[in-house]
């Protein structure tokens, strides 16, 4: 049996945090109910300690495993990571496109300046197609083996680079030509294999500065989100996809989400999971993926009907769902817990 697990799942009506307790769960707390959660990470030497982007409003943490938080950053927070080598390093990105970080786990902050220094033609790109019509940093990606290097994903906007913790900047977006980026990560143990999923494509380079080459052979979606990589021989990825990107997603069939894995790192793709809980014809989105603290051959899914910011029709077509596999992704449970639609996820072990 796995250790027991702590499940944060962030929504646009709030924060939902069960824990497992003897072969069940228990609910732990609902906090933030009108807000929309965008971002979540977490220390994993004290696991009791959380942070939470609420959009709009700000970076909260809690110490004592989401029964409390307190603000810990003001601002429209959209994105946050934790230093995995240095925990005492967290992350903030911001709307519009700002960038921030802390040395003192969150006590105090200092914005990384040289990402406003970027060349007029690399920031005109940073826009939303929505009003406020501005950009935002979607995810921060630190190197699991060098603290220096940092890849940043914009909502719209591209990719940039840093390799000095952020004191100097290069756009690294080349060969991507709809700059929508949701998700980044490099193969493990390999800096040089990299992924990025983008709104309009999946992509690899093995060196971002020198140009992305599209990584789709398999593929009957074309809206990519959030992938991970799991143990195994051989390991695996999975990839949450979509048909189109959320513009599309009013039409009937609405999103068509679905998981696709690959188990020759994006050589070609399958797609998996088709059953009770992901059916053919999916009208949810998978947006989150994360994997069991301990065990990362567990993961989990977050499953909501959200379309451009707000729920779509959650009463005919389920609210949000919380997903579990330990085989790859070939097959999964649904967790027991009643939520709006998923926006984001999180797994913590219990304290």
């Amino acid at each position: 049996m796995p250790s027991p697990v702590r499940i944060y799942a962030g929504t646009q009506e709030g924060l939902f945090v069960w824990r497992s307790k003897n072969g069940s769960w228990e609910k732990v707390s609902v906090a933030f109910e009108n807000g929309t959660i965008d971002s979540v990470d977490g220390l994993k030497a004290q696991p009791n300690v959380v942070f939470l982007g609420v959009t709009q409003d700000g970076l909260y943490r809690t110490d004592d495993a989401g029964k409390s938080w307190h603000r810990a950053f003001e601002g429209n927070v959209r994105a946050v990571t934790v230093d995995p080598i240095n925990e005492e390093v967290v992350y903030v990105g911001a709307e519009p496109v700002h960038l921030y970080r802390s040395e003192d786990c969150g006590k105090s902050w200092e914005e990384l300046t040289g990402v406003q220094e970027l060349p007029p033609e690399v920031k005109k790109n940073w826009r939303f197609p929505r009003p406020p019509t501005q950009g935002h940093v979607r995810h921060v990606f630190v190197q699991p083996d060098d603290s220096n290097r940092l890849l940043v994903c914009l909502e719209h906007g591209g990719i940039i680079q840093s390799f000095d913790r952020g004191k100097t900047w290069e756009d690294v977006s080349g060969g991507i030509d709809y700059l929508d980026i949701h998700h980044i990560g490099n193969a493990p143990g390999r800096n040089n294999l990299y992924f990025v999923a983008t709104a309009r494509g999946f992509f690899k380079a093995s060196d971002p500065g020198k140009g992305w080459q599209r990584a789709e052979n398999g593929f009957t979606r074309d809206y990519f989100h959030d992938f991970v990589f799991l143990p195994g021989s051989p390991g695996a990825m999975l990839v949450a996809t979509a048909d189109k990107s959320p513009g599309y997603w009013d039409r009937p069939e609405r999103a068509q989400g679905a998981l696709f894995r690959s188990r020759n790192l994006a050589e070609s793709w399958e797609r998996v999971g088709v059953g009770q809980w992901l059916p053919t014809n999916m009208k949810q989105m998978v947006w989150a993926l994360t994997q069991h603290p301990d065990d990362p051959s567990i993961v989990y899914a977050g499953l909501g009907a959200v379309s451009r910011g707000r729920s779509a029709d959650a009463n005919q077509y389920g609210a949000g769902d919380i997903l579990v596999s330990t085989d790859q992704g070939d097959t999964w449970e649904r967790l027991p817990f009643d939520l709006p639609a998923d926006r984001v996820l999180y797994a913590a072990s219990e304290g």
